[in-house]
């Protein structure tokens, strides 16, 4: 599988195919309601399109914490259904990590993770904050990782 991953901001074509991925895997499969998926921090965040063969079946999102200078907002990272399995996810999140340490300007990365999938970010290094909570009808953690 040729993989190849793109970052955008929030206007671009790759955006477009972004939100369609999430669109399917956040609002169809998962029910969550539309207007919570889309908020206001898509169009400052950084976004990552991971296409495998030349189709788009992965991305996640990064941006500043409005309240927190020092913080990072990881989030959204989505996989098509059909592509879940081939460590895609594993793919996006460490180009994920890798957008913030490029930019310098933060000492730690906040997500709030599903409860599925948060052994996946364990293994990246991030660590449980508190106690398991709901967003948008789904179980989650807030987790943190700290940057060296």
């Amino acid at each position: 599988m040729d993989i190849e991953i793109r970052t955008c901001k929030g206007c671009d074509r790759d955006f477009a195919l972004a939100m369609e991925i999430r669109e399917k895997v956040f609002v169809l499969e998962q029910n969550v309601p539309p207007d919570l998926e889309r908020d206001e921090f898509d169009e400052r965040a950084t976004h990552v399109l991971l296409l495998a063969d030349g189709l788009p079946v992965g991305t996640g999102r990064v941006f500043a914490d409005p309240k927190q200078t020092d913080t990072a907002r990881l989030g959204r990272v989505a996989v098509l259904r059909e592509y879940r399995g081939l460590h895609l996810g594993q793919v996006l999140i460490a180009t994920l990590l890798e957008e913030v340490k490029k930019s310098g300007c933060f000492s730690r990365v906040l997500i709030h993770a599903q409860t599925a999938v948060v052994e996946l970010y364990a293994r990246f290094g991030f660590e449980k904050v508190g106690e398991e909570f709901y967003e948008a009808g789904i179980a989650h953690f807030e987790m943190i990782y700290q940057l060296k």
